[in-house]
């Protein structure tokens, strides 16, 4: 229990606080301080002669136990708390003492600082206490001052606001290194755009409520919106100026016609500079001013977003870069069969892609078709018949029936191609659309009820982008004219499709291509 030494808590001495409390301290945030003592007496004196105290304009607001239990309970609800002063004596003789572990290691703060208060000083030695628990001062009673409490408890704040800093810094650094995993691993400006505002709100812990835009035009005089999250979410792909209040907007293009970050009591807007002067601008509405630590955190999560910027532009400069050299190579193909139409591969990738995501949308295939998928079948579709280069041109532009022999040339072509781009494919690392158009030159002449060729593959076992390509390719041989015939006339190609459900076709693919057909409004 409490002493009989209590008495001399808080005498007079100098004056009553070491800081003036400012005068709108009122409406500023307080620090949290924790008076745990038996003796309520205790408890009042303290609030008695702190009641004008103040540290960088912010006063203090007191929180009260009366046992070591009860200011555990408080401390586990409410991790804001900044100070602990904490009585030695109570329930027990080493009730205090016991505490200060629980709160350190059960609890896991290690921020809060912690006073041990005491009327009883040989109950725990000084020397003992301070060496052997995690507490950042130690008083007897007899000698804290109103004065000694104030100077202790401003090193304390101090010490509490440095290691705060320090963990939200941390956290913050660790958020920015999350979020940018998170960023660069899309590959799509429009899904990089919407992942910008939620990562950089998870950044400055508030809800992801603002969008991204880009200039429109050298001038600078507009902006067109990539992604927008919350009361903006209806604004994807629309001018910024026809679309958010004329305020926000002007913030946003002085943003961008400046070249540097503005912060404000409701918005962070992020310059988003780009190695190529592409440059961009994500606003976020925060609701309040950001602290000095807010911004530098938002500063470094804009340069990483940048980079992602950047590194979205280069992506596309290669994809922009194998798809060039895809043409090329398939146009190798389509140069031994001039009858086919021109762009044939062109035609074919579009015509694929579309049916590949009309099957997406149906159970099974969606845990086939994702994202990769759509992309590799769309480049790979250029390739499927690159072994064609091998076959002779005597063969390919025989208007008569095919010998035995010249057969067989024809429909080597499948393995000589799938040869091509697998010895092709061996230079890139992981799945990729050389690899995948391997196995859809292989296969693409396989048929449903295993009829095909090179391997009589049936049923699932003909991998599903050869299946796609089987329906597309020969809608498109019977559609465009050939050495040995004229086009097939539409309602008769299509016929033929039809007919070639559950046996030459797998049907799903061929009611998906319907489906692309309806959609499309006419085949052309």
């Amino acid at each position: 229990m409490a002493g009989d030494d209590d008495e001399f808590l808080f005498k007079e001495e100098g004056p009553e606080l070491p800081v003036a409390v400012d005068a709108s301290a009122a409406s500023v945030r307080p620090w949290l301080i924790l008076i745990v003592d038996d003796d309520p007496e205790v408890h009042a004196m303290t609030r008695l002669v702190m009641k004008k105290f103040a540290y960088r304009s912010r006063p203090v607001q007191f929180l009260s136990a009366y046992s070591a239990e009860e200011a555990l309970g408080i401390l586990r609800n409410d991790p804001g708390i900044a100070m602990v002063l904490l009585d030695v004596v109570m329930e027990t003789d080493d009730a205090g003492l016991r505490l200060v572990p629980r709160i350190r290691d059960e609890l896991g703060n290690s921020q809060v600082r912690i006073i041990l208060r005491t009327g009883q000083p040989g109950q725990a030695p000084e020397d003992d206490v301070i060496h052997g628990y995690d507490i950042n001062d130690y008083k007897a009673k007899t000698e804290l001052t109103a004065q000694k409490l104030g100077t202790a408890t401003v090193a304390a704040l101090r010490s509490y606001e440095h290691i705060t800093e320090l963990m939200r810094s941390r956290q913050g650094m660790e958020r920015i290194i999350d979020a940018s995993s998170n960023l660069f691993t899309l590959r799509a400006i429009d899904r990089f755009a919407e992942a910008v505002l939620r990562e950089l709100a998870r950044v400055l812990d508030v809800v992801p409520d603002g969008l991204v835009c880009v200039p429109r035009g050298n001038a600078r005089a507009d902006a067109q919106i990539l992604a927008a999250q919350g009361r903006h979410a209806d604004s994807v792909g629309l001018p910024l100026g026809h679309s958010v209040d004329p305020a926000l907007a002007a913030k946003v293009m002085d943003v961008l016609r400046a070249r540097q970050h503005h912060f404000d009591d409701s918005d962070a807007i992020l310059w988003l500079r780009t190695a190529d002067g592409r440059d961009a601008a994500a606003c976020l509405h925060v609701g309040r001013s950001l602290d000095g630590l807010e911004r530098k955190l938002a500063e470094v999560m804009g340069a990483k977003i940048a980079i992602g910027f950047d590194n979205l532009h280069l992506y596309d400069q290669v994809k922009r870069s194998h798809k060039a050299a895809v043409i090329a190579l398939a146009g190798l193909a389509e140069y031994k069969d001039p009858d086919g139409g021109g762009d044939h591969g062109l035609r074919l990738s579009r015509l694929v892609t579309e049916i590949a995501f009309a099957l997406r949308q149906q159970d099974g295939w969606d845990r086939i078709i994702d994202d990769e998928f759509l992309e590799q079948i769309t480049m790979a579709a250029m390739l499927y018949d690159i072994g064609m280069v091998g076959v002779p041109d005597s063969v390919i532009r025989k208007e008569n029936m095919l010998d035995a022999d010249e057969r067989h040339q024809m429909e080597m072509h499948c393995e000589r191609g799938a040869a091509i781009l697998e010895k092709a494919s061996r230079l890139v690392e992981g799945s990729n659309y050389l690899s995948f158009g391997a196995a859809i030159a292989r296969a693409h002449h396989e048929r449903w009820d295993g009829s095909g060729y090179p391997h009589g593959l049936s049923g699932a076992d003909i991998p599903p982008a050869a299946r796609i390509i089987a329906v597309a390719d020969v809608y498109d041989a019977l559609t465009h004219r050939r050495s040995w015939r004229d086009a097939v006339p539409l309602a008769d190609a299509l016929k033929s499709i039809e007919e070639g459900a559950g046996t030459l076709f797998d049907p799903t693919v061929v009611a998906a291509f319907f489906q692309v057909r309806q959609a499309r409004g006419r085949m052309r």
